[in-house]
């Protein structure tokens, strides 16, 4: 029995490379997520990916380096992350902080106040 069941889903996860980013994107693509691997170094993300990939069937992983702090590459990494898999589903934001969004249609973009208030969220550490 699965504790859940992500088929059909697309997770979008910063900070993702490593530590706990990297633990929920595995986590998400053993339980049929496709998942987005994405922090600010390419070749880094890259690795990831093939690992994941390696693991969990080709396809089930990409790699898209984003900088969450630049509204271009923000906007990018959605961009991206949708005409890799379709509709983001879930958005973690590993990067600085925490938060989860999780969307249930369309095709996000992002406004200014939506990617202030995201990458304005209070840090600890």
């Amino acid at each position: 029995m699965s504790l859940f069941d992500m088929k059909g889903k697309v997770a979008v996860i910063t900070g993702s490379t490593r530590g706990i980013g990297k633990a929920i994107a595995e986590r998400m693509a053993e339980h049929g997520a496709k998942v987005v691997i994405s922090s600010r170094k390419q070749d880094v993300c890259d690795q990831v990916t093939k690992e994941i990939n390696d693991k969990f069937g080709k396809g089930t992983a990409v790699a898209i380096a984003a900088n969450i702090s630049s509204k271009e590459n923000l906007q990018n990494l959605v961009d991206e992350s949708n005409r890799a898999f379709g509709k983001i589903d879930v958005l973690v934001c590993n990067a600085a902080s925490i938060l989860t969004m999780v969307r249930s249609a369309g095709s996000p973009t992002i406004s200014s106040a939506r990617f202030w208030t995201t990458t304005s969220s209070p840090t600890t550490g």
